[in-house]
């Protein structure tokens, strides 16, 4: 009998991903009656616990995701140190795919993305972000979260119709015992606003400049920021040179346009205020565009590009593809200047 390897109470089941900084597992934990339940274990590398701001690090997203309740935001059910000295986040394990995943498959398969999936994803994390902007410590005080890292890798859609938002490694946060200095820029390319990109003290508008971004690949399906390197991107978006998507979708509404171009303002007094009125926005674009948004749309879309895929314990034989929990800095991706969708205002194909 193979021997079952454990981290504290919870059994190993399988190796997702691994990142700089950490390996996700999935794994199982049982109780009285029967009891089952599966998750996610985010575990801090070996070499990593002698330092200690690695370790700040690790403790702060614990501290601070476990502060966040919202539908559209991943759990954490616990935090802890093994016998061994490793320490692990225990989180929600979501059966999805990023937002990466669809845009790549999509690509792959030259399909468009119909708007009710595209807006339902942005309007469902648009409201996670909200919540995450607005909590308060238990004296009352506004935590002054921001993500800066609203990518389409940190967005995952679940084959049952869920949308959340993950990993707040490197949020920012009044409470964190670990801060970014001035200057030192936390992000990643294509998806920071200027302010971010130039190092400047970032608030929730950074957040809503990013899930602009992600509005505007996932209704195009173009790059927002198309370049050859992460200076030229950054560049680009210091300057605020994006093309307007009716420029790069024939046929694109022009309210959805007047919304992203809004979310992409370089000024962030000219964005929206916050993620709230984003949210509101699409939904009101959507209404006035005759367009449905809800669960059904994202589950609709993502058993189209995916398939029928079990959850990996009712299925161990099927290899579970890598879920993108942990920031894998792939670069690749980010500096691919080419179109995601070889649909373009040439071929006259609209959005949606």
């Amino acid at each position: 009998m193979a021997r079952v390897e454990r981290l504290g109470k919870y059994e190993l089941l399988r190796h997702l991903a691994s990142g700089g900084m950490a390996r996700v597992y999935l794994a199982r934990v049982e109780g009285v009656g029967g009891f089952t339940r599966h998750l996610v274990l985010k575990t801090m590398r070996p070499e990593r616990t002698e330092d200690t701001s690695y370790v700040s690090m690790f403790l702060d997203e614990a501290r601070l995701v476990a502060t966040l309740h919202h539908q559209h935001i991943a759990q954490v059910y616990d935090i802890g140190v093994a016998d061994d000295g490793t320490y692990y986040l225990a989180m929600e394990y979501l059966h999805g795919e990023t937002m990466r995943h669809v845009l790549e498959r999509a690509r792959d398969l030259r399909q468009r993305l119909p708007l009710d999936f595209s807006l339902t994803v942005v309007a469902a994390a648009a409201a996670g972000l909200h919540h995450a902007h607005e909590r308060r410590g238990p004296d009352g005080r506004p935590l002054g979260i921001v993500h800066r890292d609203v990518t389409p890798s940190n967005v995952i859609a679940g084959y049952d119709g869920s949308v959340k938002l993950i990993d707040f490694g490197i949020a920012k946060a009044a409470e964190r015992s670990t801060h970014t200095k001035t200057g030192f820029i936390k992000g990643k390319a294509g998806y920071m606003a200027p302010e971010q990109a130039l190092g400047h003290p970032v608030d929730r508008r950074a957040d809503v400049f990013s899930l602009g971004v992600m509005l505007y690949e996932l209704t195009t399906q173009t790059r927002a920021f198309p370049a050859a390197s992460e200076l030229e991107i950054a560049h680009r978006i210091v300057r605020g040179e994006v093309t307007p998507p009716s420029v790069a979708v024939a046929g694109y509404p022009t309210e959805l346009e007047d919304v992203v171009m809004s979310a992409l303002a370089r000024d962030p007094d000219e964005r929206f205020g916050d993620a709230d009125a984003f949210g509101h926005a699409i939904n009101y674009a959507a209404s006035h565009l005759g367009v449905a948004l809800g669960p059904a749309a994202v589950s609709r879309v993502i058993g189209q590009l995916f398939g029928s895929r079990p959850e990996p314990w009712l299925a161990p034989e099927v290899e579970e593809e890598d879920i993108d929990y942990s920031r894998t800095g792939d670069t690749a991706s980010l500096l691919d200047s080419r179109p995601l969708l070889a649909t373009t205002a040439e071929t006259g194909a609209a959005a949606g």
